[in-house]
């Protein structure tokens, strides 16, 4: 793929092909738009804490560590 400068849409990507065992590509769409919030804690306890609070609060939350 040439470079010029811009980023590619994903449709404009080619893929390798798929595994003889696969369903095939999708139809439509896949993907999801989605927000999130990154938030930086000083060790594992206040994770959990953070991560328990938030939960009860019925938000969907994933953990990371890094």
């Amino acid at each position: 793929m040439e470079r010029t400068g811009k980023v590619p849409k994903s449709k404009d990507i080619p893929l390798p092909p798929l595994p003889a065992d696969t369903h095939g590509k999708p139809k439509g769409n896949r993907y999801k738009r989605q927000f999130g919030v990154i938030v930086i804690v000083k060790d594992e306890a206040a994770q959990i804490a953070l991560f328990d609070r938030l939960t009860a609060e019925s938000l969907k939350c994933k953990v990371v560590n890094t």
